[in-house]
């Protein structure tokens, strides 16, 4: 049997903008949601962050890039600790687009790919809403 070191429910606090995006922007992956005629689908990615924009590469003819400019999409990073039962979660919310490599460039910025294959398109979410929340232990 596994116990947890937790004794009393942590206090869940609200993350401002401005530290979320300190958040997106020292992580690397997160997970991109959005939903295609069979429901919900949620990837995992590596993203870079030019501005407030969270910019991630795909391959051609995959549902994520049937997906881009198609409906909203959702962006969310987290990290926790389970020993504490401590963590946060940032979720950007808006819409997907494909963006040229010269763009990035411009910006000296390039998502690199964790797994191999090609990933020549670049996409980039725009969020139209941006929140987070983090559980403090007692």
């Amino acid at each position: 049997m596994y116990l947890t070191a937790r004794w009393f429910p942590g206090h869940l606090t609200t993350i401002d903008r401005d530290e979320c995006l300190q958040l997106l922007q020292r992580s690397e992956v997160g997970r991109v949601a959005f939903s295609d005629s069979e429901g919900p689908i949620v990837l995992p990615v590596n993203h870079v962050m030019v501005g407030e924009r969270i910019v991630f590469r795909t391959a051609p003819r995959t549902a994520l890039a049937d997906h881009v400019g198609a409906g909203p999409v959702s962006y969310q990073i987290d990290e926790f600790d389970s020993y504490t039962s401590s963590g946060w979660s940032v979720l950007a919310r808006g819409t997907a687009e494909f963006v040229d490599g010269v763009w990035l460039a411009a910006h000296d910025l390039e998502p690199e790919p964790w797994a191999d294959g090609r990933r020549t398109l670049f996409v980039c979410i725009t969020p139209s809403q941006i929140t987070g929340r983090r559980v403090v232990p007692v």
